[in-house]
């Protein structure tokens, strides 16, 4: 009989214990909403760069090369712009119910690695538009998805490819790098 009262709430308790409770339920729903499987992207941009006058200085070879580098760092800074975000600070003075300052300022404060320049092309009013890609892998946006906005610069950077991308590219048919070196 003294047996009797010691197996059976040993046996309660023991069946209890392996009884599903609580988060413990519901954790394979919330593992299979948190294994997204994400595509690589490719974000395209343009940058853009211009010299002083277009009829004199198209002949200055300094000046049309400022230009070209001022376009491709216009790009560089537009694709960390899509990619890591934008700062911007501002201020506005009133006095007497009108506004009498306003001021913003943006900055953007990132690294880049693996941006491929597509294409220069220098249009007839003197401006000169670089295209540059980045193919984003799913391991960043990964690690995007699960980090706070003001963490992603540090937390996330763009990871190195896992895998070759220049098959089928006409400029890199004999390269194994993702990337390019212009």
């Amino acid at each position: 009989m003294a047996i009797r009262w010691l197996v059976i709430p040993f046996l309660a308790f023991t069946l209890a214990a392996c009884a599903p409770v609580g988060g413990y339920r519901d954790s394979g729903r919330n593992n299979a909403q948190n294994t997204v499987k994400f595509e690589p992207i490719t974000v395209r941009v343009s940058g853009f760069g211009t010299y002083e006058d277009a009829s004199k200085d198209r002949l200055n070879t300094r000046k049309r090369l400022m230009a070209r580098r001022a376009s491709r760092m216009d790009a560089y800074r537009n694709l960390a712009e899509r990619v890591y975000g934008t700062v911007i600070y501002g201020s506005s003075t009133v006095n007497d119910f009108v506004l009498r300052n306003d001021m913003f300022r943006a900055y953007v404060d990132s690294y880049i690695r693996g941006a491929k320049m597509v294409a220069v092309n220098e249009h007839s009013d003197g401006v000169i538009e670089t295209v540059m890609e980045l193919k984003l892998e799913p391991r960043f946006r990964d690690c995007v998805s699960k980090v706070p906005d003001d963490k992603v610069r540090d937390l996330c950077p763009i990871p190195m490819p896992g895998y070759n991308d220049s098959v089928g590219d006409v400029q890199s048919r004999n390269v194994d790098s993702l990337y390019y070196l212009d």
